[in-house]
């Protein structure tokens, strides 16, 4: 009998320890939002104007009670609000006012910057994405060429929701590696190491388009400067072994000829090397390998000899080309934007630190340290060739 009341009162205690859906939330109650879109408000530039684009479940296609009329297009499948206030909480907090839901940021996916904004500084909005619980850190901060609303009222006819187009744009970049991955997760690492600086995704929106235009440089929360999508690879492939784009090349000795090599594999490996007569003296060579294909040349029989010899020739040409892009990049990012998005400084402070890194003030010595990129171009196809 004892066992059996034991039994019954762990049964209870068990029972009263479940949990339940008590605060559960239909998702027909929550106004979630996909993308936010932060610009200068232009009635007074003190103020923000925050864009939002939250989507409407009934007008989806696909959804059951407008299968039989084929669903919505991208006109009418989000709704488009737009609000101002004195800091991103307040502005917040006035959007709330105007919705008959919950306003809900768990599925936001995608941040827009103004660069008018960016270039003054974005800290004071960052600290709200920090602080926010429902924020995720895998969301993409964009920055946009002109008013950053514009990138949520795109009307691109490749997808129904033009925040999903977006989307699609950089992961499909990324994967295919011509698009770097910066999160707001990589952004809040970035600025909480004095070792690196921070870099985003940079576009250009009109109306029925998404133009990726490069990266965003910053320095200390504020954009510096940019880089066009050439440069943007050449960073790709030294820093993070991305593939880029394809390389397009002018022959010799033609007026408007060319060959276009596409990369394929790309190994690069980070020398510190003893620079100068000093003791602390470090300069960084990368030595890049990059292995590809040539998909294109414009002009019939412009090499008549040997297939050795014209390989050689090819990879000499590419690697000319390779390197003059990385070197322009390099002396654009130190000299004129004196911002670290190599990540050199984890390097001198992980295995320099008492002969280099407590020595130097590497936010200032940065733009005068010694850089170097070797390329070394490896042709693994030439194509089809008629002859």
């Amino acid at each position: 009998m004892d066992k059996r009341w034991r039994f019954v009162c762990m049964l209870l205690i068990g029972i009263c320890m479940l949990t339940g859906c008590w605060d559960r939330r239909e998702l027909e109650e929550r106004a979630s939002v996909l993308a936010i879109a932060v610009d200068v408000d232009e009635e007074n530039e003190k103020n923000y104007r925050m864009t939002v684009q939250i989507p409407i479940p009934i007008k989806i296609a696909g959804s059951s009670s407008r299968s039989s009329q084929g669903g919505g297009s991208n006109t009418d499948a989000v709704k488009i609000m737009s609000v101002t206030g004195r800091t991103i909480t307040d502005a917040t907090n006035n959007l709330q006012l105007r919705l008959n839901q919950r306003l809900f940021l768990g599925h936001t996916r995608v941040l827009a910057v103004s660069e008018e904004i960016a270039r003054e500084g974005i800290e004071h909005i960052m600290d709200w994405f920090r602080r926010e619980p429902q924020i995720r850190r895998l969301l993409w901060p964009i920055i946009v060429k002109g008013k950053a609303a514009s990138l949520l009222e795109i009307k691109p006819e490749l997808a129904q929701i033009p925040v999903v187009f977006i989307m699609d744009l950089i992961e499909n970049g990324k994967k295919m590696g011509i698009i770097p991955d910066k999160t707001l997760g990589d952004y809040f690492n970035a600025t909480s190491n004095k070792a690196m600086q921070p870099l985003l995704n940079y576009v250009e929106a009109s109306r029925n388009e998404v133009k990726w235009k490069g990266i965003a440089i910053f320095r200390n929360h504020r954009m510096v400067g940019s880089l066009n999508p050439n440069h943007t690879w050449s960073l790709l492939q030294i820093r993070d072994k991305k593939r880029g784009g394809d390389v397009v090349v002018k022959l010799p000795g033609t007026e408007d000829d060319y060959v276009t090599f596409r990369p394929h594999f790309v190994d690069t490996n980070l020398e510190m090397r003893l620079h100068g007569a000093r003791e602390d003296g470090i300069e960084a060579i990368y030595h890049c390998e990059v292995q590809g294909d040539i998909v294109e040349i414009t002009k019939q029989g412009f090499h008549k000899g040997s297939p050795e010899k014209f390989i050689k020739d090819m990879e000499a040409l590419i690697k000319r080309e390779m390197e003059e892009r990385a070197n322009q990049m390099i002396e654009k990012v130190q000299k004129q934007y004196n911002s670290d998005i190599f990540k050199l400084g984890l390097k001198l402070r992980g295995h320099h630190y008492r002969d280099y890194w407590i020595k130097h003030d590497w936010n200032q010595d940065f733009k005068n340290f010694p850089i170097r990129v070797e390329y070394t171009i490896k042709l693994r196809r030439l194509g089809m060739e008629m002859q």
